[in-house]
């Protein structure tokens, strides 16, 4: 026969290209924020100060969670996103921190990476790891020492990680153990420091520039007002790189996640679909912003109320809060420009509630480690609508609460999932009660994948149909259970039980979330003075003990 002309074969294989291309799954990206909360964002709090337009235009992209949840602090949130697991069911009852005998994964628990890795995909990891880890070859007589002694053998010695981002399904990785609150201050490619200049010990003063201090780190002394800088002394071991700028983590995240796709933009040849988490410094005390960002000023600043003179201060936690949305908008840019936007299923959510006022405090910038710290007011959470305008907006919004609480504002966090060419609505809303731990679940859903092997991820429902339709049928979840062992809270339908641990002692609150959304009147005798029992004590109690044995 006539052989074929160039323009009639490629009309015979583009219908094979584009249906290769639509089976193709969908890339797979989270972008995870540090002590976010609701309130902070614009896309979730009217009160809200600091523009957010990045991540606005990804909330408008598809579809806003009202009422999703993680952990009351980090660690046990990052475990919970990794494994499907709620942190009870990991090494430690409250979770890893450090580099104290492993990180929370347990021996045969297997990570949502490692299962988008089975599937073909290429994964990676950026930021913050956050769930602790081990030390390679120590030397036995340090397994039983201190963490400084650890950290001090790793940077001077060691310089690996045997239970890391390489252990947990990650085929990259540029990663920081704890974050830039904690030793060791350095990264981390794959299971090697990174260590070009040798190590140094920082204490608590770390990068100076040319206006300042940025301090970071092990904080010396007691109390939010007292705050010391300690700098080392000669006989103190090394806790960090000795080229550590904490200042500059999120520029260094998100230049490495911009590498990553502009590797992927210049292959030849088809590229695997990834899964990608970015888990950025921002907001996380110490809040130490650079100035600027890839050329954009984002420093925020606020007017004193001084008559006489009023002063214009920097405010270092809204800058923070400026540099997120900084580094969610390059991403998608980068994606976008990759042609790979419509392809990737993008998350974004924070690791756990906002902060309070006085936390803010925490590492703030000052002129000079002599200079006192800005007069921030401490204000309880009942009274946390009357913050200092240094604070910046109230982290929790309407909400009771802030990071370490069991009240809502401290585990109910920002969640945005967006994947238009999925079938996810653009501008979607939905308030079904979620978590974190949910994400393993739906996000393997989503990508048309197998779900979690029998025994894997214990503790995460699939959203997926909710996602794709938030009015039709109803939530995957009839109840919600944020661990904070030994204490815990439980939601279902309008309700929230709350058992706190005080030692050998607990106590137990019941709110009715739908007629006081700000914990405000504990329906539970004593403090009921209605006299009359509320409608859900009796479910109350049966939980209460369900719950307390799940947990034993």
């Amino acid at each position: 026969g006539t052989p074929l002309s160039p323009a009639q074969l490629l009309s015979l294989l583009l219908p094979l290209v584009e249906s290769f291309a639509r089976a193709r799954p969908p890339n797979v990206l989270i972008l995870l924020a540090d002590d976010l909360g609701v309130g902070d964002l614009e896309a979730y709090s009217a009160s809200a100060l600091v523009p957010t337009p990045a991540i606005s235009a990804l909330s408008a992209a598809g579809v806003r969670f009202t009422d999703a949840h993680a952990h009351p602090i980090c660690s046990p949130s990052r475990y919970s996103l990794l494994s499907g697991n709620y942190v009870f069911r990991g090494r430690r009852l409250s979770s890893s921190w450090g580099l104290s005998g492993g990180s929370q994964l347990l021996p045969g628990q297997r990570t949502i990476a490692e299962s988008f890795r089975a599937a073909g995909y290429a994964t990676l990891l950026l930021g913050k790891a956050g769930i602790g880890g081990e030390v390679a070859a120590l030397p036995d007589e340090l397994r039983r020492s201190t963490e400084d002694d650890r950290v001090d053998w790793l940077l001077r010695r060691g310089r690996r990680l045997a239970d890391g981002p390489a252990q947990w399904g990650f085929d990259e990785s540029l990663s920081m153990v704890s974050g830039i609150q904690s030793p060791p201050y350095a990264w981390f490619n794959g299971s090697v420091a990174s260590l070009p200049r040798g190590s140094r010990c920082w204490g608590t003063a770390t990068h100076a520039t040319r206006t300042g201090d940025w301090v970071s780190g092990k904080f010396a002394g007691t109390g939010l007002r007292h705050r010391r800088y300690t700098p080392c002394g000669a006989g103190d071991g090394h806790d960090g790189a000795a080229d550590w700028e904490g200042h500059m983590a999120d520029a260094h995240v998100a230049q490495a996640a911009l590498g990553f796709f502009d590797r992927r933009r210049r292959a030849r040849g088809p590229q695997p679909p990834f899964f990608a988490l970015v888990a950025t410094a921002a907001v996380h005390a110490p809040f130490t912003p650079p100035d600027r960002f890839r050329d954009a000023d984002i420093r925020t600043w606020v007017a004193t109320s001084e008559v006489a003179a009023p002063r214009r201060l920097h405010v270092p936690h809204s800058s923070m809060v400026a540099e997120l949305d900084a580094v969610v908008g390059a991403l998608m840019a980068a994606l976008r420009s990759a042609g790979e936007l419509n392809e990737t299923i993008v998350v974004f959510a924070s690791d756990n509630g906002g902060l309070s006022c006085a936390t803010k405090q925490h590492g703030s910038w000052r002129p000079s480690p002599e200079t006192p710290a800005p007069p921030f007011e401490d204000v309880s959470p009942e009274r946390s609508g009357l913050q200092s305008p240094l604070c910046g907006a109230n982290s929790s919004a309407h909400l009771r609460g802030h990071k370490g609480d069991l009240y809502e504002g401290g585990h109910r966090v920002p969640l945005l999932v967006a994947w238009p060419a999925g079938g996810v609505p653009a501008g979607g809303e939905c308030g079904d009660l979620v978590g974190l731990t949910d994400l393993y679940a739906t996000l393997l859903d989503l990508a048309g994948l197998a779900p979690p092997a029998p025994g894997q991820a214990a503790d995460s429902v699939s959203f997926k149909r909710r996602l794709l339709r938030p009015r039709d049928g109803h939530p995957a979840r009839s109840d919600l259970l944020v661990p904070s062992p030994p204490s815990w809270a439980l939601r279902w339908s309008r309700w929230k039980l709350i058992s706190l641990a005080h030692g050998s002692q607990r106590a137990t609150e019941l709110f009715d979330l739908e007629a006081d959304p700000g914990e405000t009147t504990n329906l539970l005798p004593p403090h009921n003075v209605s006299g009359q029992p509320p409608r859900a004590s009796g479910e109350a109690a049966s939980r209460h003990e369900a719950t307390a044995a799940r947990m034993a």
